[in-house]
């Protein structure tokens, strides 16, 4: 495509992430300069100027510090200047919505994946990106953990981070029976059961906040239908008829009634579940793989002593261990109206592979991106297992409780509740999802512009 600039230009931001190190403040008071020393792109005359909007705008933030020096670093390498604004997340989406809406986007701004990048994409509001990729970038693209940011065939933003649901498990305990790790849901039951047949409660979720209860039933709908099911359904082209939803609910509702959660579970606080497995009281735990870097926390009695792995498979064979719940949520997305397409997209290859490499070598989050090496950075083991597994990836499904649409989420969120809790059925729970579509227009999202 773009060939030996491009080359350069990457080779830069491997310099640059390899030798940031801004985990901590220390770091940022040092004000680390990152020697780069490929030529900045021509521009005779004035410097264009950038204008670049995210929500890294705390000084205790390590993404901010990140931000901070990959900006800096920017203006000089690409000889631009960059004018940059930051807003705290929730003010952050009313602002960004309102300048879309007012044809007043910045060229390069901070965005999350699906449901709300579509509306401003359907507007003609968004650049599509790919066309303009350089080829080392585009080496680095691992096309599953795309599908979030595409839509209608083209690409409209440059993945900034991942997360996906994994088990953790505590090794010391599962050794102390003779477990293995489970790869298949019968094998994952045999150890749920053995764990309760000693009297330890298998694993803690903090239904206080009804996505922990999500997670189960993402994962159980993905392993029973397969990926594409749930993303017909969850745009209402479908509705959950496929028995594998039901199946679902009812797998769900076998763990609650073999005791594999603790009884408070329904009302838990996460933080209060969390602990007990880092405390090293329960053996097993579904959450993100944001996870891992707690797991390492000077509090932490687990250190050590845990391994990652997917949630298992169950007898449908609609979809495998690669097959995820989670992906990329974050993105920089581009202006449709930005005066020069090309250089702005190589800035923004160049800000957003180096926030992820950085974020993942500050153990925060799992990598978007394949074939990075980095280095001799000390990454978290668990991480690093996350990783090996992510790279193999063959599909991603964003929690739902993002992937549907307006209100549809609330009442997910609240008929899993009564399904945990045994107020509803599992037939009672699919009747609740699917009167979703019959709803349909009612629910839709109101999107702030035409």
């Amino acid at each position: 495509m773009k060939g030996l600039r491009h080359l350069t230009i990457w080779m830069c931001v491997l310099a640059a992430v390899l030798g940031m190190g801004a985990c901590s403040r220390a770091e940022k008071d040092e004000d680390v300069r990152v020697d780069m020393t490929a030529p900045a792109k021509d521009s005779p005359g004035e410097r264009p100027v950038i204008r670049l909007w995210h929500i890294y705008g705390s000084d205790d933030d390590q993404a901010a510090r990140i931000m901070e020096q990959l900006t800096r670093e920017a203006e000089d390498k690409f000889n631009v200047t960059i004018e940059v604004d930051t807003a705290e997340n929730e003010g952050y989406k009313t602002k960004i919505k309102a300048a879309a809406a007012a044809n007043e986007l910045p060229d390069i701004f901070y965005t999350w994946s699906h449901e709300f990048l579509k509306p401003m994409v359907d507007a003609g509001k968004v650049l599509e990106v790919s066309r303009y990729y350089s080829d080392d970038f585009q080496s680095h693209l691992n096309d599953a953990m795309m599908k979030g940011i595409q839509f209608d065939g083209g690409t409209y933003a440059l993945p900034l981070d991942s997360s996906v649901a994994m088990v953790y498990y505590n090794m010391e305990m599962m050794d102390r029976y003779g477990l293995e790790i489970p790869v298949t849901w019968d094998e994952f039951i045999r150890v749920c059961q053995t764990f309760v047949d000693n009297g330890i409660t298998p694993m803690p979720v903090g239904g206080n906040e009804p996505w922990t209860i999500a997670m189960y039933y993402d994962l159980l709908a993905l392993r029973e239908v397969g990926p594409e099911k749930v993303a017909d359904a969850a745009a209402k082209r479908t509705d959950y008829s496929d028995p594998g939803f039901l199946e679902a609910a009812r797998k769900l509702r076998q763990l609650v009634d073999m005791g594999a959660f603790t009884a408070d579970s329904a009302t838990a606080l996460r933080e209060e579940a969390e602990a007990l497995f880092m405390q090293g009281q329960a053996p097993m735990y579904l959450n993100g793989s944001w996870t891992s870097s707690r797991v390492y926390r000077e509090s932490s009695r687990v250190a050590g002593k845990v391994k990652a792995a997917p949630f298992p498979v169950t007898g449908s064979g609609k979809s495998t261990i690669y097959d995820f719940t989670g992906g990329p949520d974050s993105a920089f997305a581009v202006s449709s109206s930005t005066k020069d397409p090309e250089l702005t997209v190589d800035l923004a290859e160049y800000m957003a592979m180096g926030l992820a490499v950085e974020l993942y070598k500050c153990k925060s989050n799992d990598l978007p991106y394949i074939n990075v090496d980095t280095g001799d950075a000390q990454l978290n083991p668990l991480m690093q297992e996350i990783h090996e597994y992510t790279d193999h990836a063959a599909s991603y499904t964003i929690w739902w409780d993002n992937l549907l649409e307006g209100t549809d989420a609330a009442r997910y969120l609240d008929s899993l509740e009564c399904l945990f809790r045994g107020d509803i059925t599992p037939e009672e729970f699919i009747s609740r999802m699917n009167g979703l579509k019959q709803d349909e227009t009612d629910d839709r999202r109101e999107t702030g512009w035409k």
